[in-house]
């Protein structure tokens, strides 16, 4: 299979049929608070502004963690079709959509997996294995980190879009520490990034639900 970037007409072809396919499906399942007059700059231009910074290497393994309608991993998928993009997300019906929009918009490259976090976090097949982890606004940061850094392998990093990324340096350090993450940065605003410097301790990420009810270092 080619891993030859799609020509710019076809890409922006793909993105606009993704977009259909969101506000389509939006109208019966929840995946999307954004008005359609907004999605390009808010669902596109901020997956590629994610992109740009993490700029993965060709044949790169990213993995979304709790994607939603799809961004940014799916747009990442549509906009580098050389990466390999696997996309975690617990809810059966947005899964059931990123199959379909995965398949419309022509991203053999992407996988769907209708699975909590947690527990992908502890399969052998997808623990330190991808070189990159991004999602936007699917959990806290001291959670995002306990879910994400167990995916990575050492050397890979987490880049967020978050809402505030100032407020996120400031908890999300004991947490991504306890991984095997570095100290968390904000490259450029809105975007949280951690490196992955060690590997993460068996114990995490822990069982379902628990980081969300008892985030790693927030009393």
């Amino acid at each position: 299979m080619s891993t030859q970037p799609a020509p710019r007409a076809e890409t922006e072809l793909r993105l606009r049929r993704y977009l259909d396919e969101l506000y389509l499906w939006n109208a019966r399942v929840n995946l999307t608070a954004i008005p359609r007059a907004q999605a390009v700059s808010r669902h596109l231009d901020e997956s590629r502004r994610l992109l740009a910074l993490a700029d993965p290497p060709p044949g790169a393994r990213v993995v979304d963690i709790g994607a939603g309608g799809g961004v940014p991993g799916l747009v990442i998928a549509i906009l580098r079709p050389d990466l390999e993009v696997t996309l975690i997300e617990s809810d059966r019906r947005k899964a059931g959509f990123l199959v379909h929009a995965a398949a419309v918009c022509g991203c053999p490259r992407v996988d769907v997996l209708a699975r909590r976090a947690e527990e992908v976090g502890r399969d052998p097949a997808h623990r330190a294995t991808h070189d990159l982890a991004v999602s936007r606004a699917a959990a806290p940061a001291p959670v995002l980190c306990e879910l994400a850094l167990p995916l990575l392998r050492v050397g890979g990093r987490l880049i967020a879009l978050v809402s505030d990324a100032e407020e996120d340096l400031r908890v999300a350090g004991p947490a991504a520490s306890a991984c095997g993450g570095g100290t968390p940065a904000a490259p450029v605003p809105g975007i949280l990034a951690v490196t992955k410097v060690a590997t993460t301790p068996e114990r995490f990420p822990r069982r379902a639900g628990v980081p969300a009810r008892h985030p790693l270092g927030v009393p």
